[in-house]
């Protein structure tokens, strides 16, 4: 992902030419900004730029890796839902550029199992695709990225957030912060609540690997005490000696500091429920605050099953996601898709749906599907497209480069917005 030369390269093609808000004077795009009076979205400001793309015609196929079933099934179909109607709105913008092509997503189904991801991987570059949304965890990419760089593939994930995964100069591009920065926002978040203590639980992969050292580091270095924790196996069937465990932890570090002063720092997927559901059986660990990530962040089985629901409120159960800025496209997605999904979706359904617009545009200004030109000018069109997340300015990693983060909490039984952890100040304020 070398930027060498890129500043060159004229960005005309399909693409709106104006002043975007935090970018600057000179090229800018802006998707889906407003809906016209017939329901279309529209392109802003000032002007749409007529395409004549001979290289490109008829259907062009991209790629999608998402956990259709498995432990991240949840966020899987809220995905898919955004990079469909990416998929969608993409295709009406070529039709108003006078474009002779039209985007085709080829779905494929992780099962949330990176050896499977790498046979569907596999499939795709059978099938000449070799640009591909996704795969959504870590340990997917981690497990195919090996393949992809070797075969010329390019992945652009919307959450998929390791740090050991930020490499310069690969084929991996993510619209989401490195854990390096979660991490952070969740000790400043613990601390800022007065907890002195944390117990940390997480799921032993390479997601929960990273995100457990880059929390718990920050903390210490803040001043407050981790214990060693539990890393659990992500794939038993039930957690009850995990949860024993776990109440032992908390009862020491209780007897201690007291329940006021201790948190768990809970770094798992959607097994979280099957978790609390065990948790709950133990009095010390409803005595304590928990805390989780992104991944945790909207988990509407929290809220829908009794026991978990229970749960999460008497320990006040408080998540951090990235902070997206809100505009037109955001609620026009978020609308469509609520409505679509029958519940507001996580954030990263957003990022989806950048992707989408991302690979869209990149080819537009290229004239190609070849995957070593999109390289030479993503991170330019990135830096300067204006989505549904906002600016998707990417840093040398090929990483999403805003990093501040909401934070969410179960209150009364509902998911609610409860505060916002600000990078630049490393400060929490809660509403």
């Amino acid at each position: 992902m070398s930027t060498s030369g890129k500043s060159s390269k004229s960005i005309g093609i399909g693409i709106v030419i104006g002043l975007i808000i935090g970018v600057g004077i000179g090229y800018g795009i802006l998707a889906t900004d407003s809906e016209g009076t017939n329901g279309d979205i529209a392109i802003l400001p000032q002007q749409i730029v007529t395409v004549d793309n001979p290289q490109l015609s008829g259907v062009v196929n991209i790629g999608l890796i998402l956990p259709l079933t498995g432990d991240l099934s949840t966020h899987g179909e809220e995905n898919w839902a955004g990079s469909k109607l990416g998929v969608v709105d993409f295709n009406k913008h070529l039709e108003k550029i006078g474009a002779k092509w039209t985007l085709k997503m080829i779905s494929e189904d992780s099962a949330t199992n990176p050896v499977i991801a790498l046979e569907k991987l596999m499939s795709l570059n059978a099938k000449g695709i070799k640009i591909v949304v996704g795969p959504e965890t870590s340990s997917n990419i981690r497990n195919i990225k090996g393949y992809a760089d070797s075969n010329n593939m390019m992945l652009i994930s919307c959450c998929s957030s390791a740090p050991a995964l930020a490499i310069p100069n690969d084929g991996v591009f993510r619209l989401v912060p490195d854990d390096s920065n979660q991490g952070s926002a969740i000790a400043k978040l613990i601390q800022h609540e007065g907890i002195v203590v944390i117990v940390p639980v997480w799921r032993g992969d390479t997601w929960g690997d990273g995100l457990s050292e880059s929390t718990t580091s920050s903390f210490v270095e803040r001043g407050g005490t981790a214990d060693e924790g539990i890393r659990y196996n992500p794939e038993s069937p039930e957690f009850s000696a995990t949860t024993s465990l776990l109440a032992e932890k908390v009862q020491d570090r209780v007897d201690e500091v007291g329940a006021d002063n201790v948190a768990v720092l809970f770094l798992g997927f959607a097994e979280i429920l099957q978790f609390t559901q065990s948790a709950a059986q133990h009095d010390v660990l409803n005595d304590v605050r928990w805390f989780g990530p992104g991944a945790n962040t909207k988990e509407y089985k929290l809220i829908n099953d009794p026991i978990a629901s229970e749960f999460s409120q008497n320990i006040q159960f408080t998540t951090v996601q990235v902070a997206v800025t809100k505009n037109p496209t955001y609620e026009r997605v978020e609308r469509i898709l609520t409505e679509e999904l029958g519940r507001v979706p996580n954030a990263f359904v957003h990022s989806s749906y950048d992707a989408v617009w991302l690979i869209g545009l990149t080819m537009l200004q290229t004239e190609s599907t070849d995957v070593s030109k999109i390289k030479e000018v993503f991170l330019d069109i990135a830096k300067n497209y204006y989505g549904s997340i906002g600016s998707t300015r990417l840093n040398d990693a090929g990483d999403l480069a805003q990093a501040d983060y909401e934070i969410w909490g179960i209150r009364d039984g509902e998911w609610v917005l409860v505060g916002k952890y600000t990078q630049a100040t490393d400060s929490v304020s809660i509403i």
